[in-house]
């Protein structure tokens, strides 16, 4: 490939990301935030090799530091759900709230005059992130993407903050690198483009590697591990679009003569004292034993399914399982796969306690909107990640925004699990209203939609569940399919015990 193709081929992927504006929006918001966060968004990798071993392919193994928050939307025309570490210290939890803000405050700026169809066609912000502990250092990668109905493939890009967590400093490239130390991370990540069976076709063009090398920035994201520096690209810098946001993982051997700091401090386990307690590994396994109550569900009385999604969040969901518990209600919670792991003990009391457990994806991204790795990933990774906590998988799925098509129906294990009361609960954070859409649309056999992540909605079960308990049996979903007897089918959607596709 020559230079002068190389170079329209970089143009017109430029062009895809100009015309939203995202680009340069995010990259005035982010440089007056942090100085030197920069957006690379681009379309998403359709390799399932690549997903595997690039920067989505966010696992437990990738969170090695902080609790996990969540930050979900839903609105007219857009949507998002981003998910940051707490790393329990306040410069740089602040630093990573700012981060978190100006991702989304840029979206609904450049979203500012999109209007959806539908609701299925909203806009959508997804942020996720892996964690990383060297030593005393900390890292955060965020893997961002948008998407909407105009763009043939979501964008994607990759920001990254580096933390000394003994103060919370911010640190970056000048930090950890020192002497002539550019040309020598030129040629080393050049040697692993081109000795890499997946990169080695895309870095054939040196010049396209000469001009993105010179980019001021093209070093400054990136995270420190327990064995070396992984770099992040933003796409079409380096290598065609086709090949994602290119990770390279440089050894501290490789690195040795430009590093400004000791490589036998980055790599000590017990040196970062001052968060400990948020820096164990996630994803503990617990064994878990559900209590056995001889309940009863009596198929001839009222009842209905209170579900709950985007948890768990203990500070709300422990409050909903002990208004249930009063009542001797049961209930279903969606979780997200990638909040499991930092909350297994709550997760454990749901399942203990008699509730059902089912899956909403792993990180709340659009089912129909995701290639077949992605598609994988929020799927079976949530499975996996709920498994790893609670003997068995889930046996449900509820899809993200309610959004599902055909696609979807065939390749989920699981019955779809939507839902004939919507108490719009996220959208007024109010308990009134809640109570309110409750009481005025609920009677036998609904599925009613809640989110156990606002404190509002737990404000309004201290209300309701008392009080619906008093006319109705509070059951699972699968405890109301199961007294009507209809079974729950993969490849079928189910609204109530009234509607079935």
């Amino acid at each position: 490939m020559n230079r002068k193709s190389a170079k329209k081929r970089q143009n017109r992927g430029a062009k895809r990301v100009a015309g939203l504006g995202v680009l340069s929006l995010l990259l005035a918001a982010l440089v007056l935030s942090l100085n030197s966060l920069a957006f690379a968004l681009s379309p998403r990798p359709s390799s399932d090799e690549q997903l595997a071993q690039g920067p989505f392919a966010a696992r437990e193994e990738t969170r090695q530091v902080g609790k996990i928050r969540s930050k979900i939307e839903y609105q007219e025309n857009t949507a998002y759900s981003v998910h940051y570490p707490h790393l329990g210290n306040e410069t740089a939890d602040g630093a990573i709230a700012e981060a978190v803000g100006s991702f989304i405050d840029t979206f609904l700026s450049d979203l500012a005059d999109y209007r959806a169809p539908s609701p299925q066609e909203r806009a959508i912000l997804t942020v996720d992130y892996e964690s990383y502990r060297a030593g005393p250092v900390v890292s955060v990668a965020f893997h961002i993407e948008m998407s909407e109905p105009n763009m043939a493939h979501p964008s994607t890009g990759v920001e990254t903050l580096v933390f000394d967590s003994r103060d919370g400093r911010r640190l970056g490239e000048g930090d950890f690198f020192q002497g002539d130390y550019r040309p020598a991370l030129e040629q080393l990540v050049g040697d692993f483009f081109r000795e890499s069976d997946d990169y080695r076709q895309g870095a054939e063009d040196a010049d396209i590697l000469a001009e993105g090398f010179a980019q001021e920035d093209i070093f400054s994201r990136f995270a420190l591990t327990a064995q070396g520096v992984r770099f992040y690209f933003p796409r079409y810098l380096l290598l065609p679009g086709a090949y994602g946001v290119p990770v390279v993982d440089l050894s501290y051997d490789q690195l040795k003569p430009y590093l400004a700091w000791d490589r036998d401090e980055l790599t000590e386990k017990e040196s970062a004292k001052s968060l400990a307690g948020t820096l164990s590994p996630m994803g503990t396994s617990a064994l878990v034993e559900r209590v056995k109550t001889g309940r009863y569900v009596d198929p001839n009385k009222p009842m209905i399914a209170l579900t709950f999604d985007d948890g768990p969040r203990p500070d709300v969901t422990d409050r909903i399982l002990d208004r249930l518990g009063e009542v001797g209600g049961r209930a279903t919670f969606f979780v997200l796969g990638n909040r499991a792991g930092s909350y297994p003990d709550t997760l454990a009391r749901e399942y203990a306690e008699g509730h059902m457990v089912a899956s909403h994806t792993y990180s709340h991204k659009s089912l129909p909107k995701c290639d077949e790795g992605e598609f994988s990933q929020q799927v079976q990774g949530a499975d996996e990640a709920i498994g790893a906590i609670l003997p068995g998988q889930p046996k449900a799925l509820r899809p993200p925004y309610g959004a599902y098509d055909d696609t979807t129906r065939e390749k989920v294990p699981h019955p779809l699990i939507m839902w004939s009361v919507d108490t719009l609960d996220w959208k007024s954070r109010n308990a009134d209203a809640v109570i309110r859409a409750v009481r005025q649309n609920v009677r036998d056999g609904d599925i009613v939609l809640m989110h156990d992540i606002h404190p509002t909605t737990a404000d309004a079960c201290d209300t309701l569940i008392a009080e619906l308990a008093k006319d109705y049996q509070l059951v699972t979903v699968e405890e109301l399919y199961r007294a009507k007897g209809i079974p729950l089918e993969a490849g079928k959607v189910y609204f109530s015990a009234r509607t079935v596709r």
